[in-house]
């Protein structure tokens, strides 16, 4: 229980329990996401040795709770997710927001397990499209507050977490053009359209199309 795919292992789990938050997750689940090629015996032991190499890692005998169901043990250990969540629970988006640092796991992987690589993608895109929900309710706030530079930002932001989203996109170069910036508002603009057509082979939404059309002709965007 040594060496790097032991540490790996070791994180997935504590990943695995961080989201499941006090639902906890069966120890059969867990063992399907780490051990999905291993027999029941097998992938059960390779648990057991888990939970007793993180136990004694982080000098915890209650670092887990539960049994047949685990579950982190708040008293003993945080996570931004939890952090995350809750503030963004509370209506503290300006503070989830500045939680979020990064794609969830980025750059962690476990090789030949792909149920957990599928497990990790999902929550991956879950937390970023939760995060740019944030931030459009702030720069929503901002606009409304007459703050455009700020909402340029928060749009911004949410554009770059999701640059696939027309809606974002359109509201980003609305943003531009309420600070003065119709270079700006159409350079976005453009960039998303070519963004769908390179990358996904859609046509840019008409709506975008008519966008940049008034733009560049000097006229407001409807």
């Amino acid at each position: 229980m040594t060496g790097a795919v032991s540490r790996r292992h070791r994180l997935a789990l504590l990943a695995l329990l961080a989201v499941a938050r006090d639902r906890g997750l069966n120890r059969d689940k867990v063992q399907a996401y780490l051990w999905p090629e291993s027999d029941t015996e097998r992938a059960r032991h390779g648990l057991n040795q888990l939970v007793y190499v993180q136990r004694r890692h982080l000098d915890s005998g209650d670092l887990f709770l539960g049994k047949k169901t685990l579950r982190l043990n708040p008293a003993m250990i945080t996570t931004d997710v939890w952090d995350f969540e809750d503030a963004l629970d509370r209506g503290a988006h300006e503070v989830a927001v500045g939680v979020y640092a990064g794609p969830f796991l980025d750059g962690f992987f476990l090789r030949d397990v792909p149920g957990f690589e599928r497990w990790a993608d999902e929550q991956r895109s879950r937390f970023a499209g939760r995060c740019a929900q944030a931030l459009g309710v702030l720069a929503a706030a901002a606009a409304t507050k007459g703050d455009h530079h700020q909402a340029v930002e928060w749009w911004r932001r949410a554009a770059e977490l999701n640059p696939y989203n027309t809606d974002t996109v359109r509201r980003l170069a609305e943003a531009w053009v309420a600070i003065g910036d119709r270079a700006a508002a159409v350079r976005c603009a453009q960039q998303h359209a070519d963004l769908l057509q390179t990358e996904l082979g859609l046509p840019p939404d008409a709506s975008v199309v008519r966008m940049i059309e008034e733009l560049r002709g000097g006229s407001a965007p409807r």
